[in-house]
C-alpha cells in the first residue's frame, strides 16, 4: 500500500501533468490552427500524447525543480528589501 508522501506526489503529478497537457496543448494548437473543428480535434489528440510525457517528466524531475524553485524563492525573498 501506498503511504500518504507517495500518493500526494504522485496525485500532484497527475494534476499538474493534466493542466499543463491540456492548456499548453490547447493554446499552441489554437495559434496553429485557430478555432474550428480541426482545432478541437487536434487538441484532444495533442493531450493524449502530451499527459504522459508530462507526467514521465514530472515524475523524474519533479522534485529536484521544486527543490531548486524553493530555493531561488527563498534567495529572491532575502534580497527584497
Amino acid at each position: 500500500m501506498l503511504d500518504r508522501r507517495h500518493l500526494q506526489r504522485l496525485s500532484g503529478s497527475l494534476v499538474m501533468s493534466s493542466f499543463m497537457s491540456v492548456a499548453l496543448s490547447g493554446v499552441f494548437s489554437l495559434l496553429e490552427l485557430g478555432v474550428s473543428w480541426s482545432w478541437l480535434q487536434v487538441w484532444g489528440q495533442s493531450i493524449l500524447i502530451a499527459l504522459p510525457i508530462a507526467f514521465s517528466l514530472d515524475m523524474m524531475f519533479g522534485d529536484k525543480l521544486r527543490l531548486l524553485s524553493a530555493k531561488l524563492a527563498d534567495k529572491a525573498a532575502s534580497a527584497w528589501p
